[in-house]
């Protein structure tokens, strides 16, 4: 099921729901309705990253609408640019769609874009999703969504973790320019704490492991029976504006299934959070 960066709801989707848009209902006798501009806002609707392309035919099918109707619309948007016609007789949304898009990205921050797809994640594996900042040697959570599983970390907006002792401060280590992740171990070193200590050399595998999954996977490391996914959010710069993490008890999600259930839904939202940050520069 694909994570894409527009509001949710919590309801679970089907595979057929992921594959089609579902048509709008009818409002009845409302005279301030326009209904050939809710069609057509639902025919964009059709567009996706999967789905860049698509036919008149497709459009008929994921919209419900008649086939004759679909073709009218699409000739009055390619008319007006709103759609691109391709090879195949296929269409594609135009640079006027790009803009509004654009327009409305700006219009956000990462967090609120995040946010309900955070909560969906969250809520469909009965965890907890949350993002933080890095400080100095601090990684400062600023923002935390839980499903209702009792058995959650005690975390909220504002909480403040060590690098060290955090798969958010892992995290961020893993995405850092060597040159900086070096200065970073050595300062944590200086400090001499005895989990990192303890700790360091399974830290510099979690990095390594970075490297190979564009994540890190801490089954029980920071707290015993509690298993957590992170990584970095890396802006175009190379720097890293925030961490994203991904966690639930281990009674609730074991470290297998975080990885193979979790993890790819997790990498997707990273990924468009990623991509967002070069359309916010």
């Amino acid at each position: 099921m694909s994570t894409q960066l527009t509001p949710r709801s919590t309801k679970k989707s089907t595979a057929a729901d992921a594959n089609e848009v579902p048509a709008k209902k009818t409002v009845a006798k409302d005279r301030q309705f326009v209904t050939a501009l809710a069609r057509g806002l639902q025919v964009l609707g059709c567009f996706t990253t999967a789905r860049p392309e698509l036919s008149g035919s497709e459009i008929a099918r994921l919209t419900g609408l008649p086939q004759p109707t679909v073709w009218r619309l699409c000739y009055t948007m390619v008319k007006t640019g709103t759609l691109v016609p391709t090879a195949g007789e296929r269409f594609r949304p135009g640079l006027s769609v790009l803009h509004l898009g654009h327009s409305a990205i700006a219009g956000m921050n990462l967090v609120e874009l995040a946010r309900p797809h955070m909560q969906e994640l969250a809520n469909e594996f009965r965890g907890a999703c949350s993002m933080a900042v890095c400080h100095g040697l601090n990684m400062m959570v600023i923002e935390r969504v839980e499903s209702n599983n009792e058995l959650l970390m005690s975390l909220r907006a504002g909480s403040v973790l060590s690098v060290a002792e955090s798969s958010f401060g892992w995290a961020h280590l893993a995405g850092l320019r060597s040159q900086d992740r070096l200065q970073l171990l050595a300062q944590l070193d200086e400090q001499k704490e005895t989990f990192w200590i303890q700790h360091r050399t399974e830290c510099l595998e979690s990095i390594q492991q970075y490297e190979k999954l564009g994540y890190i996977l801490s089954a029980g490391v920071f707290h015993s029976a509690y298993n957590t996914l992170a990584a970095p959010i890396i802006a175009p710069d190379g720097n890293i504006p925030y961490v994203l993490n991904c966690g639930s008890s281990a009674a609730t999600v074991s470290a297998k299934q975080l990885q193979k259930q979790v993890a790819p839904r997790f990498l997707e939202l990273v990924q468009q959070l990623t991509s967002l940050l070069a359309l916010q520069r």
